[in-house]
């Protein structure tokens, strides 16, 4: 008799738990994926983080007892911007037909093993993110799920025609390609049977046009007397972004007194002065500001590095004392 009535009673508690599970619930709290602004022409891969939190809420103790834990399955596909939604290594962010590569990962080894994934079909239909959380006494537990963004710089990138502007590239996931899917069950569960949650956010990055300039030393060899020209040369190197127009100007140097077509180093014992120029040819014009005769150099950007030769001359002159001569010259790149 006792043995049938806990048989019972069992079967009570059941249909109860059962009825009140139907009311705990997963929820997740998304932000935006925002990565910093990319130049188009970085030799550096961009990085990002952000963190989804996860909560399961258990509705009562009795549903906590009998369910105590929650499967927690996150499902991504494509987003927007891909190519082919199926094609998720790497994934794209997009602007019009423009695209740049990157991807969301689970940790900071950024491997292929460790890309967010899930969904079927995908190329990394295996890599869904899923763990379990076990009621507590407040009835509610939460998980961080922290992610970790690269935006690759690769020939994609550097072949990027970013044109006078910046662009903004985006990807956008929504319930076409993300998921949230969970289960309460006495012993841990796959998702597949489980309610789904949609947590749709953004993916994106602002590709910047840009320079960069860097100028070798122009170092003149000895010289004993200055009855003759001493000449000597280095390199300019440019990188600008593809079908970008720039130009090179250079400054009147650190002397007092000089100019941009009259320039002259200071040195020896007593600040004696050595004129000398700069050009970007042989014995050419001054390179300076495009004023008073002088010159810059001009060209369009490839996205790939792009060399001259600047040349040095110290014209003959009457020699100052020995000793060494300097002058300070600041090449600046426009854009």
């Amino acid at each position: 008799m006792s043995a049938r009535r806990w048989l019972m009673l069992l079967g009570m508690l059941l249909a109860l738990a059962c009825g009140q599970a139907r009311a705990d619930t997963c929820s997740i709290a998304q932000t935006n994926i925002v990565f910093p602004s990319v130049s188009s022409i970085t030799t550096s891969d961009a990085y990002v983080n952000a963190t989804f939190k996860v909560t399961c809420t258990w509705t009562s103790f009795l549903t906590a007892l009998v369910l105590p834990n929650a499967t927690v399955c996150l499902y991504l596909g494509g987003g927007s911007g891909n190519t082919s939604a199926n094609v998720t290594l790497p994934r794209q962010l997009s602007n019009g037909s423009k695209r740049v590569n990157y991807n969301l990962y689970t940790d900071t080894t950024y491997s292929p093993a460790k890309v967010w994934g899930g969904w079927s079909g995908s190329d990394t239909s295996t890599n869904l993110i899923t763990f379990t959380l076990t009621s507590s006494a407040n009835g509610s537990m939460t998980q961080d799920v922290n992610l970790y963004g690269k935006l690759n710089a690769d020939a994609t990138l550097s072949s990027m025609n970013v044109g006078p502007d910046n662009l903004e590239f985006t990807s956008n996931f929504a319930g076409g390609s993300v998921l949230m899917r969970y289960v309460f069950f006495v012993t841990p569960l796959g998702c597949l049977l489980g309610s789904s949650v949609t947590m749709p956010f953004t993916v994106s990055a602002n590709v910047i046009n840009d320079c960069t300039i860097n100028v070798g030393n122009l170092a003149f060899p000895n010289a004993s007397l200055l009855s003759s020209a001493v000449r000597t040369t280095s390199t300019l190197t440019t990188r600008c972004s593809l079908n970008t127009p720039y130009r090179v100007t250079f400054s009147a140097g650190t002397t007092s007194g000089n100019s941009i077509s009259a320039r002259r180093m200071i040195g020896g014992p007593t600040n004696e002065l050595v004129t000398y120029q700069i050009s970007n040819s042989l014995d050419g014009p001054s390179l300076g500001d495009g004023t008073g005769g002088t010159v810059t150099i001009g060209g369009t950007g490839t996205g790939a590095t792009q060399t001259q030769t600047v040349y040095g001359m110290v014209p003959s002159q009457s020699t100052p004392t020995p000793g060494d001569y300097k002058d300070t010259v600041v090449a600046t790149v426009w854009f």
